[in-house]
């Protein structure tokens, strides 16, 4: 398991513990809302009035890569504060050596979570507000205060300071701001007078329009970066973010008894060790340690068992209802013989195939009467939508499986296809014409799909007699 992105805040303010518990449960509803809600999608919740701990743990399937994408907001009341952590983890599903992914920039619903809660507990950092915003220092009054923030020994989090004197446009903005909420704080240098300021009291030429400088706490080494985006500078951040995280310690270790044949600690040794930690109090936290590393690697293999699980159970399922299908056809010879009966048979069970209004009317305006071969097809490609929305193989190679598993597929048309007749092969998608270049030879019929990279989704588009192409007279 690798933690790809990471961030933590606390507040001395218990009282909001339901408001942030609240948060977290919007959050969870926007991304997974209970109607959408599958198998293999495991969401894992510990909630509870008297539990000091909540938790809500998220497993969602990686497209691109055989592993699993964790997300887990995990809120602890301790003794003197209220402690919020949120983590983004990837997890291998199977037996393969991947590339190793070690920061993952938050999307956008992950920002605003994020932002929700670092604006909720107003933590400040050496007296400055913790928040999603850019410090803009703009007259030599506040190149100065920026310059003591910078110096100011009780400062937890680093200071991202760009010179945007003179520049077209910043390289950091509002959204590298949000990306850092919690993680660093972002000012901008407006004028020449304010850089002077900061340097002046710095003593050292550290800032400038030439490069964007970040000052680390505690006196570490300050760093300067000279890309023309924030890519690189976004990454270390996050970086350093995860690497400060704590190790949650989230159930009481079990009980376990000590070796019988240890030897008591006798009353003079115990005597003698009074005010050090004892032989015996070393040896539970051992336990309790090792305890919570096998507790941790045991849950994590039991939640990637039942993702597994749950997808080998709806392989199972659906070859039970497709087998059922094929053998009322062989019962009933004109079971599905339209191909109107069998598409509209097809929008009912195969959920992985979207099927577009002109499939629907090119099929019912068909008079074709193979219909139990288009359906047939259609299962072969709804189990191939599948595997592509599960992550079990990449998006650019889903024409090469569909070549390898269906009889007389072509991954495209005809040039003079797509420049004469391009009207034929046309859909409006999400508001933009799209081309269903892929398609199934079906004896006389045609199946032309078009898949959404973006989403993974394969919409069907035209189900029917052949469509006009360079042998059309």
């Amino acid at each position: 398991m690798i933690t790809t992105y990471g961030f933590s805040i606390a507040t001395p303010n218990k009282e909001l513990r339901q408001a942030t518990i609240d948060a977290v449960f919007r959050w969870l509803d926007d991304v997974h809302p209970h109607e959408k809600r599958t198998n293999t999608t495991p969401v894992n919740i510990r909630y509870s009035a008297n539990d000091p701990i909540f938790r809500v743990d998220v497993l969602e399937q990686d497209p691109r890569q055989a592993a699993a994408r964790g997300t887990t907001a995990t809120l602890i009341v301790s003794k003197n504060e209220l402690y919020f952590d949120l983590r983004r983890t990837l997890r291998p599903t199977k037996a393969a050596l991947l590339p190793r992914r070690t920061i993952d920039r938050p999307e956008l619903r992950l920002t605003q979570l994020v932002i929700e809660i670092v604006e909720l507990f107003k933590t400040r950092d050496a007296g400055q507000i913790v928040g999603p915003k850019i410090t803009i220092a703009n007259d030599q009054v506040t190149g100065q205060s920026l310059a003591a923030f910078a110096e100011a020994p009780g400062r937890r989090l680093p200071i991202v300071i760009e010179t945007i004197v003179g520049k077209p446009r910043a390289i950091t903005n509002s959204t590298t701001a949000m990306q850092l909420a919690g993680i660093a704080h972002l000012a901008h240098i407006a004028s020449h007078t304010a850089e002077e300021a900061f340097n002046n009291l710095h003593g050292a030429r550290i800032i400038s329009s030439s490069w964007i400088t970040i000052v680390w706490p505690r006196g570490a080494e300050i760093e300067n970066y000279h890309q023309q985006d924030d890519d690189e500078l976004i990454k270390q951040l996050i970086a350093a973010s995860i690497g400060s995280l704590a190790t949650l310690v989230l159930a009481p270790p079990k009980k376990r008894s000590l070796d019988p044949a240890q030897k008591p600690v006798s009353t003079q040794q115990t005597a003698t060790t009074q005010g050090s930690p004892t032989i015996e109090f070393d040896e539970l936290r051992k336990i309790n340690r090792e305890l919570l590393e096998e507790n941790a690697g045991l849950l994590e293999n039991a939640t990637l068992t039942d993702m597994l699980s749950a997808q080998k159970t709806e392989e199972r399922d659906r070859a039970y209802d497709q087998l059922a299908t094929f053998l009322l056809m062989d019962e009933d010879k004109s079971y599905l013989d339209k191909i109107a009966d069998a598409v509209a048979y097809a929008q009912k069970n195969l959920a992985n195939l979207v099927f577009h209004d002109r499939a629907i009317e090119s099929a019912n305006n068909s008079h074709l009467m193979n219909g139990r071969r288009v359906y047939s097809n259609l299962v072969e490609l709804n189990n191939l939508a599948a595997r592509l929305q599960r992550g079990d193989f990449a998006p650019n190679v889903f024409n090469i499986y569909c070549n390898q598993q269906l009889s007389n597929f072509a991954a495209s048309i005809s040039d003079e296809a797509e420049n004469r007749y391009a009207q034929d092969y046309a859909i409006e998608w999400k508001g933009v014409n799209v081309l269903a270049k892929p398609h199934i030879r079906c004896g006389d019929a045609r199946i032309h799909f078009y898949h959404d990279t973006s989403t993974n989704e394969i919409v069907i588009a035209h189900i029917g007699r052949h469509l006009r192409d360079k042998s059309t007279n």
